[in-house]
């Protein structure tokens, strides 16, 4: 059987690799649907193929993959989306790696985190010299052009025509504002990729057979009880009356909210273990909390609480 030379890789496996991880990008970039809850397993693909053939055919997997979707999205008059996917994409080249070293759950989201930060700022900073605009501007341009692009969807969903002129009207403050909480935005929607991509590697490595590092019962993971102290300085920032105290508050009270939502989902994966809930009725719970944002903050609130009362052991206790 043909192979690539010096690593005995199969060309069929190869170019069924490029092939698969091509059509995801494609698939994610064509659908808007898929855009946003798809772009979370972009890095799925190059996980589980750079694990499985090894390095080198696993970076020419990712590089040519990436390739081949850009100049298909190109062919169908889709502009932009290179650094978003090469993102998401080298994530699953980072995991890849970090997961081999055996690490904690929680060193493996901070390592795997850190990298893509780093690399994404790295990114910020080149994109601010070759448009000599400062970091803050750029971030401030492109999320100028997100919220027209979301008053144009508005306007092509049937949105009532005050709600999307309120919205107009307030565009400049509303990019303000968001400026000021990119980088809790950001520290959060990277955790998360990781996150997800952490849950569905386990699921598909275990599916295929292969080793993947166990990381212990995550039903009964729990932020540092200390946490909840730095829940009492961001709402002390908040109530001072000075907007940079106020938006450092904010970013740190976002960042603590999502921590304790992660602790608030583990909260339901332990109870949906314990009461042997099936698992079509775990994925209907999951969906909902994420549909549903007043059930979100449930979750959140209930992890927050759990650093007083830990349900999991109330539960064990009666059981």
């Amino acid at each position: 059987m043909f192979s690539l030379p010096g690593e005995g890789v199969p060309y069929r496996d190869f170019f069924l690799a490029v092939a698969v991880t091509s059509i995801v990008f494609i698939t994610v970039a064509v659908i808007s649907v898929l855009g946003l809850f798809g772009a979370v397993f972009v890095s799925v693909p190059i996980l589980y193929y750079y694990s499985k053939l090894g390095r080198l055919p696993g970076i020419l997997v990712f590089v040519l993959s990436l390739a081949v979707a850009l100049a298909a999205l190109r062919g169908l008059s889709f502009q932009g989306g290179s650094v978003y996917f090469f993102l998401l994409g080298f994530l699953g080249v980072v995991l890849s790696e970090v997961l081999r070293k055996n690490c904690s759950i929680e060193k493996t989201v901070v390592y795997c985190g850190g990298i893509l930060l780093a690399l994404g700022l790295a990114v910020l900073m080149y994109l601010s010299l070759t448009s000599g605009s400062m970091p803050w501007s750029v971030i401030g341009t492109h999320i100028s052009v997100v919220v027209q692009e979301n008053i144009d969807m508005y306007s092509r969903a049937g949105i009532p025509a005050q709600h999307i002129e309120l919205i107009r009207e307030n565009k400049d403050q509303i990019t303000r504002i968001l400026v000021g909480l990119f980088p809790s935005i950001a520290l959060v929607g990277t955790i998360f990729m990781v996150w997800v991509n952490i849950l569905a590697g386990k699921w598909l490595f275990k599916k295929k057979g292969m080793w993947y590092p166990s990381f212990g019962d995550l039903s009964l993971w729990k932020a540092f009880d200390k946490t909840v102290w730095l829940v009492v300085i961001a709402g002390i920032f908040i109530m001072i009356p000075l907007e940079g105290l106020r938006i450092l508050g904010l970013n740190i009270l976002i960042v603590l909210l999502f921590i304790y939502t992660l602790q608030g989902l583990a909260i339901m994966s332990f109870f949906f273990q314990t009461k042997n809930v099936p698992v079509f009725l775990r994925a209907f719970g999951y969906l909902l909390v994420f549909v549903q944002q007043f059930l979100l903050l449930i979750v959140a609130g209930v992890g927050l609480i759990d650093t007083w009362v830990d349900f999991r052991k109330l539960e064990k206790k009666s059981s």
